[in-house]
């Protein structure tokens, strides 16, 4: 038993603490040997339509542990790379980016971490905790604006919703990279205000899923809108038909892996108490 513990400790050190750093990149070489096995067995999918690369990409990593907070490892802000586990964010920037990568046919490592940190930083540029697109309305805004994804949620029977948005400085308590860090705080406060005042709040209404799902094809992103007060979105997924059922395919906190969710989209709105509805997104096609 003390053996077992033993070999059991030796390799949770080779995994967490074995880890490459390159150009602000932080990987295991678990990550990079994933990254590599998906490219080689994807690669010949690289003409297909992106959104079904993006379901594709999706199911390849069914059933990988869901872990949060995989982003917050290190004091300075770099790009992480986990391959090996996902939050629910953290799962669709790298069905997004993998799936971009197969696109572009430059299957380089140095071309996923570029796509991926153009994905997930403002601007595609690392500069502290703040650069980070923590918001899903702000990563949403910023990443229309590179043209890598559109909003389709007015088009698909969606509305504009006023929500003022400042959960992170209200609770700066529940981030360490905010507790206790003014500065941080304070350019939070104004990324926060950007946010509400540009009011791009799209939202299709729990009560509409059901009415207008046929609009909503597999491979498009679909973010759950939240009635906390001050926060945008809870969750994140990506839409998938299944049996003529419209499901998604996420990282879950419940099941703890990803999963082909077991429930409709609309189910599982109208089964959760803070979910108000969805906004759609469509990954852009490449031509």
């Amino acid at each position: 038993m003390i053996l077992k513990r033993i070999i059991l400790l030796i390799s949770l050190y080779l995994l967490f603490f074995n880890v490459s750093r390159a150009d602000d990149v932080l990987f295991t070489p678990a990550d990079k040997q994933i990254y590599e096995k998906y490219i080689a067995e994807y690669s010949n999918q690289s003409d297909k339509p992106i959104n079904e690369i993006i379901v594709a990409t999706a199911q390849y990593f069914q059933g990988r542990p869901y872990v949060a907070s995989t982003l917050e490892i290190s004091e300075k802000e770099t790009l992480v790379i986990n391959l090996r586990e996902f939050d629910c964010t953290t799962f669709v920037e790298n069905c997004i980016a993998l799936s971009l990568v197969l696109q572009s046919k430059d299957y380089s490592f140095e071309n996923y971490t570029r796509i991926l940190k153009s994905i997930r930083y403002r601007q595609g540029e690392v500069n502290g905790y703040t650069s980070r697109l923590h918001y899903v309305s702000d990563w949403i805004y910023e990443n229309e604006k590179q043209g890598i994804l559109k909003n389709i949620s007015l088009s698909v029977g969606g509305e504009n919703v006023d929500k003022g948005i400042n959960f992170m400085t209200k609770n700066s308590h529940l981030y360490k990279h905010l507790k206790n860090n003014d500065s941080n705080i304070a350019e939070m406060l104004k990324i926060e205000s950007n946010i509400t005042n540009r009011r791009l709040y799209e939202i299709l209404p729990t009560e509409r899923i059901q009415t207008n799902q046929g609009k909503i094809e597999s491979g498009n992103i679909v973010v759950f809108a939240t009635a906390i007060a001050g926060l945008d979105y809870s969750h994140i997924g990506i839409a998938y038909w299944q049996n003529n059922e419209l499901h998604f395919i996420h990282a879950s906190s419940k099941y703890k892996k990803v999963i082909i969710e077991p429930r409709t989209l609309s189910d599982y709105c109208k089964n959760s108490s803070k979910c108000v509805g969805v906004s759609v997104l469509e990954i852009k096609q490449d031509n």
